[in-house]
This record gives C-alpha cells, sequence and structure tokens, in this order.
C-alpha cells in the first residue's frame, strides 16, 4: 500500500538519469517509477539517454504543449514507448547489456502486472496497458495481445526508429497525437463533457497517483509537481457528511425508497464491514439542474449518452444480428425449462373445483392440457458495474447490454437493469431499465465513474422491497463485472480500517453471493475484464460465470450461463 512519498527511489532514479545523460548539472523533468513506487531503472536509463541524443529542453517543450489535455498522462505513456524504442536503437550498440536490460524490462513489466492492486490498475488506461503488452511481448519474445486494427496501427507508429534526429521525433509525436486523437498539441482547447463528469466523479475519490513516467517540474531545476506516490490515509477517513448526501441526490435524483426503507437498509447492511458508508437507489434520470455541480454532470452523462446511442446507431446491423442470435438460442433454452400454458379442454387433467360443472351444466370443458405456449415464471435482473474500471468500455458495455436485454423481452422474459457504483462513501444503484418498461433506450444512459463495492450493491439488489420484484416469479441475476471490488470507503474489521480490496474485498463479495443464492436467487456472473482476475471471478460466483470479450460472444455465453442456473433451479 502507498503511504508515502519515495524520497530514496527518487533520489536513485535522478541518479540513474544523470549517469544514463553523462552530466549531474540538471533537475531531470521525468523520473520513472513502477506502479508500487519501485524506480524504474531501465526507464529512468531511457530518460537520461533521451537528454544525450535528443536533449530534454526540447522534448519537455512538446510535453508541456499539451499538458492541460485531460488525456495527457495517457499522451506521455504512448510517447515514452515511442521514444524508448528509437533510444533503444541508438545506444545499444555503444551499450550492448542494453539488450539484456531491456528484456529483463519487458519480464518484470508482466511480474509487477501480476502484483498490482487494484486501485493501480483502476487509474491506469486499458489502451495504454495494450500497446505496453504488446511491445514487452515482443520483446520477450511472447504471443502479444489480441489487438484491433487501429490498435495494431498504433503499435506500428510508436515504433520509432534510431535513424531518427531531435526534430523528426518531435514530429513522429506530434503527428501520433493527431492521427490517433485528434489532438493538436498547444492549439487553445476547450474542456469536454465527458472530462468534466471523469473530474467531477473523481474528485472525492482518487486517492492515489500511479504513473510510470511521472513530471517533476520544467526541467529547470524548480519543483512544481511534486515526486510523490501518495495515498490520503485511513485514518482521516470520517464517513459521508451531509454535504455529501446532498451531493448523491442532486447528481442523481430522489431516492426511490422511502426515508424509512432506506433507513432500514443501511441499518441492516451499513454495519461490521462497511460501517460508515450509505446507500442510494435512484431510477437513472436526471438529477437536480440547479446545482451547478450537478449540472455539470449531467451535461456530461449526456454526452456520454450521445456516445452509445452514435455507437449503437453505427454498429446497428451486427447489434440487431446479435439480438436475433441470442433470442433464438434464449427460446431454445426456455422451451426445454419452462412450463406449458395450461388452457382449459375437453380433455387433460381434470380440475376437481370445476366438476360439479359436468353433470350440473352440462359443461365438459372442466379439463387442462397443455397448450402451445409457454409459461414464463422467470425474470432476470442485470446488475451492471459502473465504476471507472470500465471507463474505456463504456459505449461496448452499453451496447452489450442492450443486446441482452432486447433479447430477453423479444423472448417474454421480464428484465431489469441496474447499474451500481460507489461515491463518496455512498453504494449508488440507478435503475436504467425498470421490470414494467420494455423500452431499452433508457440504457444508453450508462456512465462510468467512481468506485464500486460490490458486495453493499449484490445484498442491496437482494433486499429491495417487494413492489420493485415481480411478484411469483423466479429471479435471475446476472452480473456484469470486471471481478475486482474496490470502494476507497475503507473495509472496518475487528475494530481496524484497512483498504477495501483485494482478497478481503473478493472474499466479502463472494460471501454477498451466496447468501442471495441461500435466498433463493440463481446468481452467475458475466465477466468482462483481464485474465488477471478470474481467479476472483471463480471465487466470486464457483462455476457459474462466463467470460464475454465482445458482442459476438454473448449468445453462446448468455446462453451457457443460462442453462447452468436453470440447472441449479432443477436440482432444488
Amino acid at each position: 500500500m502507498i503511504k508515502k512519498n519515495f524520497t530514496a527511489q527518487a533520489r536513485r532514479a535522478r541518479n540513474t538519469i544523470w549517469n544514463a545523460a553523462g552530466r549531474y548539472d540538471f533537475e531531470p523533468p521525468f523520473l520513472a517509477f513502477y506502479p508500487d513506487g519501485e524506480a524504474d531503472y531501465y526507464f529512468d536509463m531511457m530518460i537520461g539517454l533521451a537528454d544525450k541524443w535528443l536533449g530534454l529542453s526540447p522534448l519537455w517543450d512538446f510535453f508541456s504543449s499539451y499538458e492541460t489535455h485531460p488525456r495527457a498522462e495517457e499522451f506521455d505513456a504512448y510517447l515514452w514507448l515511442g521514444l524508448e524504442n528509437c533510444l533503444y536503437e541508438k545506444e545499444v550498440e555503444e551499450r550492448p547489456f542494453l539488450d539484456l536490460l531491456r528484456q529483463e524490462r519487458g519480464r518484470r513489466f508482466f511480474k509487477k502486472q501480476e502484483d498490482m492492486s487494484r486501485q493501480q490498475m483502476e487509474h491506469q488506461s486499458m489502451a495504454v496497458y495494450t500497446q505496453q503488452q504488446a511491445r514487452w511481448s515482443a520483446v520477450c519474445g511472447q504471443r502479444g495481445p489480441l489487438m484491433t486494427p487501429r490498435e495494431k496501427k498504433m503499435a506500428e507508429a510508436l515504433l520509432f526508429p534510431g535513424s531518427w534526429d531531435t526534430e523528426a521525433v518531435v514530429a513522429a509525436m506530434e503527428s501520433f497525437l493527431k492521427q490517433f486523437f485528434r489532438c493538436e498539441p498547444g492549439a487553445p482547447r476547450k474542456r469536454s463533457a465527458a472530462a468534466s463528469v471523469l473530474k467531477s466523479l473523481r474528485r472525492h475519490e482518487k486517492q492515489r497517483k500511479d504513473r510510470m513516467i511521472v513530471r517533476t517540474g520544467s526541467g529547470e531545476g524548480d519543483h512544481e509537481r511534486a515526486v510523490a506516490q501518495r495515498h490520503e490515509g485511513l485514518g482521516r477517513y470520517a464517513g459521508p457528511s451531509r454535504e455529501d448526501r446532498d451531493y448523491i441526490r442532486a447528481v442523481f435524483g430522489p431516492c426511490l425508497i422511502s426515508e424509512a426503507e432506506l433507513r432500514i437498509l443501511e441499518e441492516d447492511l451499513c454495519c461490521g464491514e462497511n460501517e460508515g458508508t450509505r446507500l442510494w437507489i435512484s431510477s437513472g434520470k436526471q438529477g437536480d439542474m440547479a446545482d451547478p455541480e450537478a449540472a455539470r454532470i449531467m451535461e456530461a452523462a449526456r454526452y456520454q449518452r450521445e456516445r452509445n446511442e452514435a455507437f449503437l446507431k453505427e454498429h446497428a446491423s451486427q447489434v440487431q444480428l446479435h439480438i436475433k442470435k441470442l433470442s433464438a438460442q434464449l427460446d431454445t433454452i426456455f422451451s426445454s425449462y419452462l412450463k406449458p400454458s395450461p388452457e382449459q379442454g375437453r380433455r387433460g387433467r381434470l380440475q376437481a373445483e370445476k366438476a360439479y360443472r359436468l353433470p350440473l351444466l352440462q359443461d365438459d370443458r372442466v379439463f387442462l392440457k397443455n397448450s402451445d405456449d409457454v409459461e414464463s415464471d422467470i425474470c432476470v435482473d442485470l446488475l451492471l458495474d459502473a465504476s471507472q474500471s470500465r471507463l474505456n468500455s463504456q459505449e461496448l458495455l452499453a451496447a452489450e447490454t442492450y443486446i441482452l436485454a432486447k433479447s430477453l423481452e423479444k423472448s417474454n422474459i421480464p428484465v431489469r437493469v441496474t447499474a451500481f457504483r460507489s461515491l463518496r462513501s455512498h453504494t449508488v444503484l440507478e435503475i436504467l431499465k425498470p421490470w414494467n418498461n420494455q423500452d431499452c433506450q433508457g440504457l444508453m444512459s450508462f456512465f462510468s465513474g467512481g468506485w464500486n463495492r460490490d458486495a453493499m450493491a449484490f445484498q442491496t439488489l437482494g433486499r429491495l422491497n417487494d413492489d420493485m420484484i415481480m411478484p411469483g416469479k423466479k429471479r435471475l441475476l446476472l452480473i456484469l463485472t470486471d471481478g475486482s471490488p474496490n470502494d476507497s470507503a475503507p473495509l472496518t474489521a475487528g475494530g481496524k480500517r484497512k483498504e477495501y480490496e483485494g482478497a478481503a474485498a473478493v472474499k466479502l463479495a463472494a460471501q454477498a453471493v451466496a447468501g442471495l443464492r441461500r435466498e433463493g436467487l440463481r446468481v452467475g456472473g458475466v465477466f468482462h475484464g483481464n485474465l488477471h482476475n478470474l481467479e476472483n471471478i471463480t471465487q466470486i460466483f464457483g462455476h457459474s460465470y462466463v467470460r464475454v470479450r465482445s458482442a459476438s460472444q454473448l449468445a453462446q455465453g448468455i446462453g451457457e450461463l443460462f442453462l447452468m442456473l436453470l440447472r441449479e433451479s432443477d436440482k432444488d
């Protein structure tokens, strides 16, 4: 856990840079660290070599030209990958051992990724991670990640050759940002709505700064930016305030249950490990536009909705194909497990309570027979993780959830969709699509931000009062997750506080799922995340989960999951 400034590691990083540069008369504008705070020897050497071969001053000028861009840290990571290849090729003839150092850096990349905490994973860009993985896989002679055509072009563009001089490198970096991100360094830029909402959502939630390359100043000896990777500390946690409650109400709108019901839920669930947390259940509709901060968030949410709708429209033919395929598979599955709807007839199973009508009224329609229609006794809850870790997949997740909900509706299976996240110590459940509404357009309102206290969200959904569930129906709960529960509010255990992350958080999520199953819910996981979280998924859901990496896998994956859950139901 990162708790303090890594002054010793910062000194080590500076010494490595000065040694590689061959001079000690400057303050490096960059330092390189691994996510756990350890100095990254190889990339610190690259920073020094950048000064030796290209000059850090013109490079700093370029990096400074986009420093106000909301994706500046992501751009830094991309461009240092490009610089790494260029500097390696320039230096390897003079220092043959650099080849071994590079391979060791690749091996350490994969080892460090396995050891990263959820907070460290939370704040890294998965798009950058894909490029890093591609680079170090090639260096280590391993099979690289699956990449889209755009990602492949990016990887090729970041192979800056060693023959380039400073001017060519700067031109290539500028071209890279323009081509792939439509960013023109130095040009005036208005902050986008999406950036505004993320800033608002993360203001009170983001507690760590984990970067591979840390900007430390102007390169002229000043320290305008602190060289520190820090945690604000659990001792300062005081729980939510009235201001936090007002903020949640303003952003997400009024609570759907009464104050008394909410108080009962919080008394039952916001205790023990969850002491100091709160709950909120909303309709996913507009909050209080009179509140300036809430208004900005609503504006950004509308912006993300437009992006989701545009994505759905752009892929309309594929979406309809996936809906058709999945609904057909669901029809096949449910026709085997659902009961035929009984209808009255002149033969079949005698209805004892109506037998008197046969001799008395000469009414021979006192029998029940099976019709060709089936009677659905199933309803499906979809619970969608809307935390910040889904930031790079919002449009895709909205589309996949739309496909799933639409397919269930076509199969006459009632479905409700709820998104959950944690903000300011509140676990917020947003009902994007209620049971009684077959219109799935509300799912386009999905956007990500905040944290995720999974166990609390699972328990809350299981405890919603009777007028919010389908009476007489068997509930199946599908949880769409990346398998990594984590919250900024601490975990209280044995009178002590510790981070709500890792094995402890996974264990609580598993206990919550087990509790729901004891209450009669059939719970399954739809895993949409990295392989290093697969063990978490297995611990939380047992064998009742499927991994879905694209919309094309929905039909087969969801079909298999429904079969698993229905077979569990048969055992009862």
